[in-house]
């Protein structure tokens, strides 16, 4: 049941190169036991066309769960590394998030999440990335 529109400002930064992207969709967004949900389907645009994501947030964390052609379970929570299991097309492995940024202004009428994040794998850099999410009801 899609019931919001959502759009995502994204930056990447690898390599002393940076990428930015802003992606529309739509999907549901609901408030259950205190904590926000946000379901989306994904597309050929993020490159995983086929999965369906779901963010989970909760205060000072927030978990992204992605299923279908591949599956992720990403965690995030403020000044933490989080070893992650996120899979791609062309298979799975465990990175490590480290979040620097995690704020929101969710309410029943919508709102943002702002995340700011690093990805590494076997502790070395692979990239910085920026998240703004806004959900309009």
């Amino acid at each position: 049941m899609e019931n919001c529109s959502i759009t995502l400002n994204i930056k990447q930064t690898s390599d002393g190169m940076t990428d930015e992207s802003e992606l529309f969709t739509r999907g549901e967004y609901r408030i259950h036991k205190g904590s926000y949900y946000i379901d989306y389907d994904e597309s050929e645009a993020t490159g995983f066309e086929g999965s369906h994501a779901q963010l989970h947030v909760d205060n000072n964390l927030m978990t992204m769960t992605r299923t279908g052609t591949t599956f992720s379970n990403l965690v995030f929570e403020n000044g933490v590394r989080h070893f992650c299991h996120y899979g791609t097309e062309y298979g799975e492995c465990m990175v490590g998030i480290t979040t620097q940024e995690l704020s929101h202004s969710l309410d029943e009428k919508g709102g943002e999440v702002h995340l700011k994040y690093s990805v590494d794998v076997n502790a070395g850099l692979m990239t910085e990335n920026e998240i703004t999410i806004k959900i309009k009801m």
